[in-house]
């Protein structure tokens, strides 16, 4: 990146951090901050800000590139090295992104989805509010929710990944939430051979919650499905998917009993397949995210450096669209001179590219600020 295109970036970043108010988090004179340049996301560390107002300014004179802070709380969060911090606990937190090139739409809808069953898991399951539970945009390839309540800051590495563990459906095996009902034993004959009968199978039913009610709503699914869609399901032949099509009203009645006799052995290996679909598949690198818990992360509704895009706080996720609602500069438009070949993205609604090396193109402000900022573009006027 030339020098004419650091010293532009630098005044539109400080021009907006003028024009803009950032809140500061929780318990801000607790917080480690971190700060970074366009080569590096987290430079300096190390950081502490005494009140909301002392960071504000920060932000106006300094206007860093990138602004991450800890999920953590410390006594001392200037001191150096971490033990002398002296740990106080940490917030819940979690990262989402799926791997993209260019920003794309079809893929942050994606991520979207997931953090969207986080929240579900962090609402349902854990007995979290809405006013504990933040979620904002990372300002490029997907989300982080915060839990801010007392329930979480105390606990330890292990215990996170124990939450982890429990949204991923780590170890998940259905045969737990099915007990044996002690019923009248008796003989009953197959083919001419004696056989023994067993007690009465209970298993999840509608009313119940957490992964029980998951566990039933994909047996519920299986059931109501016709037999031609039945066989495209992993374990399920044709014999068995037309037996469970021709009994499946009295199936559903012994299902929403909660009894699973009829359909524990013959359906298990499916519902067990079916039921990841349930849970959220996080990377391991995100895993990491929630376990440290001196972890610092992007400080919601500031720009990232490397999209000049905000980590716009969320208040409505299902409408929220990062592609429009997390667009930072908005001002006329931009001449960038293409410094490598670059493919289509879309923002703002509108389709972008491709470009070749050595294209002067005329862009809206925020569609050449992320070429010059990924590095395809140089400034021109």
């Amino acid at each position: 990146m030339n020098t004419d295109t650091k010293v532009y970036l630098k005044k539109r970043f400080k021009e907006y951090y003028f024009r803009n108010r950032v809140d500061s988090p929780m318990d801000v004179h607790r917080r480690e901050f971190g700060v970074g340049t366009l080569e590096d996301k987290i430079r300096f560390r190390h950081k502490s800000f005494t009140s909301g107002r002392e960071l504000t300014q920060y932000l106006k004179t300094e206007a860093p590139y990138y602004i991450s802070y800890s999920s953590a709380y410390y006594e001392f969060p200037e001191n150096q090295p971490m033990q002398r911090k002296n740990w106080l606990g940490a917030d819940l937190v979690f990262d989402l992104d799926k791997p993209m090139d260019l920003l794309d739409h079809g893929k942050l809808e994606d991520v979207k989805e997931e953090a969207k069953c986080i929240v579900g898991f962090l609402e349902d399951d854990f007995g979290f509010t809405g006013k504990e539970i933040k979620v904002n945009f990372s300002g490029s390839k997907g989300y982080h929710i915060h839990v801010i309540s007392d329930d979480v800051r105390s606990l330890n590495g292990e215990a996170r990944r124990e939450i982890i563990d429990y949204i991923t459906g780590t170890g998940l095996d259905i045969e737990y939430f099915i007990t044996e009902e002690e019923t009248m034993r008796g003989i009953t004959f197959k083919r001419g051979q004696s056989k023994g009968t067993a007690g009465r199978r209970i298993g999840p039913r509608k009313d119940s919650r957490g992964w029980a009610r998951r566990i039933y709503d994909v047996a519920e699914e299986l059931i109501a499905m016709p037999a031609e869609e039945l066989v495209n399901i992993k374990g399920i032949g044709a014999t068995t998917a037309e037996k469970h099509a021709a009994d499946r009203e009295m199936n559903l009645r012994f299902l929403r009993e909660g009894r699973w006799d009829a359909l524990f052995d013959r359906l298990k290996g499916p519902i067990q397949n079916l039921i990841y679909s349930k849970a959220v598949e996080i990377k391991d690198a995100d895993k990491q995210v929630t376990l440290d818990t001196s972890r610092l992360i992007r400080l919601p509704d500031t720009i990232h450096g490397g999209s000049g895009l905000l980590a716009r706080k969320v208040k409505d996720i299902d409408s929220f669209n990062p592609l429009m609602d997390a667009i930072a500069f908005k001002d006329g438009e931009v001449t960038a001179r293409i410094t490598s070949d670059v493919g289509t993205w879309t923002m703002m609604e509108n389709r972008y590219g491709p470009y070749n090396a050595g294209e002067e193109v005329k862009l809206p402000e925020y569609a050449a600020n992320y070429l010059m900022l990924k590095d395809y573009a140089e400034f021109r006027g």
